[in-house]
């Protein structure tokens, strides 16, 4: 169960596909490839707090979040300050994100770059794959997990799958059941339902995500990551990094805004 505005967002962007297949033919078959390394390999070589930084312009709840976005500077302001990799928003309608900030992050910086996305055709995998991500975004509760999760590897992208609720781990015994043994796990603070936020969803399905799959799978915390404070609470219930978008991109200082939250400031 999803709330309406989830739905509205998926709508649009089924709608709005028909631009991706113009962006696609427009690249041609060329491709950004380099040996940089994905996101739940990045995490595990990371001694300190793994922060996974997010270039997100805009978002349903809060609006526009930043008014001059020039997407390679930030990108490598964030790498500057330490984060493990860059979460780069492609939805056009509701996050103001676009292909080419993500081609702009992959170009400037060496870090694992996540696609973050509502994926509702495979051709934005195909798009991801061609501009150089690492990764993508797989939500769980609006897919066919098995044949998104398939989708993602025939492109060579390692999929950040993203769960709301206990329920959802089913899905993933699922993908270990059939041999796909996902690496990457996020879970969403962020109610579906109701959109509210509470950190206590980690807390709750974190733990038994380690219990079940065991500690090599590599969980990251999403939403309402506001400060240190909130990382520390988290890392007690064996988060292994933490996505962070909103406190980070509406900072005055971006660079001082990660160190404090890698707890280096």
């Amino acid at each position: 169960m999803i709330s309406n505005k989830i739905k509205e967002i998926v709508e649009q962007r089924q709608k709005s596909i028909d631009k991706d297949r113009d962006f696609k033919f427009q690249l041609g078959e060329s491709a950004y490839k380099d040996n940089r390394q994905t996101l739940s390999e990045a995490i595990k070589k990371e001694s300190g707090i793994s922060i996974i930084s997010e270039i997100k312009p805009a978002s349903p709840t809060l609006g526009e979040i930043r008014k001059e976005i020039d997407t390679k500077a930030i990108a490598q302001e964030m790498e500057s300050s330490g984060v493990v990799g860059l979460s780069i928003l492609t939805e056009p309608n509701f996050f103001n994100g676009s292909y080419e900030n993500l081609k702009l992050g992959v170009e400037n910086t060496k870090l694992p770059c996540l696609m973050k996305d509502f994926v509702v055709d495979p051709v934005q995998y195909m798009i991801a794959s061609q501009l150089g991500a690492t990764n993508v975004l797989i939500i769980n509760s609006i897919c066919n997990l098995e044949e998104s999760y398939r989708s993602a590897l025939d492109y060579g992208l390692e999929p950040l799958i993203e769960i709301h609720e206990v329920e959802e781990l089913r899905d993933i015994k699922h993908l270990f059941d059939i041999g796909l043994k996902p690496k990457l796990i996020g879970v969403n603070n962020r109610n579906l339902k109701t959109l509210e936020i509470n950190l206590n969803t980690s807390k709750e399905i974190i733990p038994k995500l380690k219990a079940k799959f065991g500690e090599e799978i590599v969980v990251v915390s999403e939403s309402g990551v506001n400060n240190i404070n909130d990382i520390n609470f988290l890392l007690q219930y064996q988060a292994d990094a933490f996505l962070v978008g909103s406190s980070i991109m509406k900072s005055d200082n971006i660079k001082e805004k990660i160190l404090t939250l890698r707890g280096v400031s």
